[in-house]
């Protein structure tokens, strides 16, 4: 039987995740902040283990993985709109460590959760696929929520960056923005425009079918609302390999 780690269980991408996972049989341990947040984790099946990314150190992250033993490492958490410094603590730092003690734990396979446009805006050529709508959405993102943009930046830029150290098979998926609406389980994959909002629920079946796909190791791509089929627009961007962070961090 297979087994799934999430950091961030108990946000609702990860909820819906867990259900998905459960329903093809893996084993699935959530990592919580909360107590409180155990019984409806535990209503879905999970296996709630309540840790303190922040607080904790890459030793005891490292601990907690090598103790469920899992075989594949999702990050899905976030300050959430917290502080800016409780986002930084968390959405770049923590998941530094998070990266630091998957290595250490000996689990290769590692999924993140990151954002669509999430770039270097100041010193890397804005992609060529971007339109003026693009462009208007890019900013008005940058504007509401830069602090957060920069985390996940730092982070997703320290994961590649450093990856002939840890050696992860990691790949980083990239969604706009999210709603709340049932997954249609089609969506628009790769060099996409931004404008589109996706289904939390796609999101997570996205997740299921990249961690089936080993042909998106090494890949980061985008990924909003659409009329592709789940299946067929991950098997064209792991064909094409389709990287849209390459260039831009």
């Amino acid at each position: 039987m297979s087994t799934a780690l999430i950091f961030g269980g108990s946000g609702k991408v990860a909820r819906h995740l867990t259900t998905k996972l459960k329903a093809s049989s893996y084993t699935v341990y959530s990592v919580i902040r909360k107590e409180s947040q155990m019984p409806e984790l535990e209503a879905l099946g999970a296996r709630p283990i309540v840790q303190s990314i922040e607080g904790s150190s890459v030793d005891e992250l490292t601990s907690t993985i090598s103790k469920h033993k899992p075989n594949v490492v999702i990050w899905s958490a976030g300050a959430g709109g917290g502080s800016p410094e409780r986002t930084r603590a968390v959405d770049h730092e923590g998941a530094v460590k998070v990266f630091d003690a998957t290595a250490a734990a000996g689990v290769k396979r590692f999924i993140i959760v990151s954002a669509i446009d999430i770039r270097d805006r100041e010193n890397k050529p804005t992609p060529e696929w971007y339109n003026d709508d693009d462009l208007a959405v890019s900013n008005k993102m940058w504007n509401a929520i830069g602090v957060y943009c920069e985390a996940k930046l730092a982070a997703d830029r320290d994961l590649v960056s450093k990856n002939h150290l840890r050696q992860l098979d990691y790949t980083i998926l990239r969604p706009g923005s999210l709603n709340t609406e049932k997954g249609s389980g089609k969506v628009a994959a790769g060099k996409v425009h931004l404008g589109q909002s996706i289904s939390r629920e796609d999101v997570a079946e996205l997740i299921v079918r990249v961690m089936e796909t080993p042909s998106t190791i090494g890949l980061a791509f985008d990924v909003v609302g659409g009329e592709t089929s789940i299946p067929t627009a991950v098997k064209q961007v792991s064909d094409e390999k389709i990287d849209t962070f390459e260039g831009h961090y």
